[in-house]
């Protein structure tokens, strides 16, 4: 994963590593391939983006309307590009996950860099750390 990414708390690097491999497929894949890859990274950060919001919501971070808000207009955009790619529109949609790819690393920077740091103060660990699947949350005080 690259370092820019790494917030060094391993249930949030996880996602950021998804995100990695995921746009590196979109990145490949050709035309045919595309729509499938592309609701692959929407599919990822709509689940990503809930748990981010669960956890923001179970701790009381305090900038999480703000957090939340940008998960809820980035998602909504990506969710654009889902009708494009089955339109034939492949090179909006590779211009989207350009977009998406640097909205994502200032997001993670930024955005995440602070709950991430927010997160460890609470000594939050989400509950089924090896299920990313499972969004329970457990707060270790």
């Amino acid at each position: 994963m690259a370092a820019s990414l790494s917030l060094e708390l391993p249930f949030m690097d996880r996602a950021h590593e998804q995100f990695t491999v995921l746009l590196k497929c979109v990145d490949e894949a050709g035309d045919a391939e595309l729509p499938a890859a592309w609701q692959r990274v929407v599919e990822l950060a709509a689940e990503s983006f809930a748990r981010e919001d669960e956890w923001m919501q179970a701790t009381r971070f305090s900038c999480r309307k703000d957090h939340t808000l940008q998960h809820r207009v980035v998602l909504e955009v990506m969710r654009e590009g889902i009708v494009q790619a089955h339109e034939g529109q492949s090179l909006q949609v590779r211009q989207m996950a350009w977009q998406f790819r640097d909205w994502y690393h200032k997001h993670v920077q930024s955005m995440d860099a602070a709950l991430a740091l927010h997160l460890r103060g609470a000594r939050f660990e989400p509950a089924n750390r090896g299920d990313e699947g499972v969004r329970g949350v457990a707060i270790f005080t």
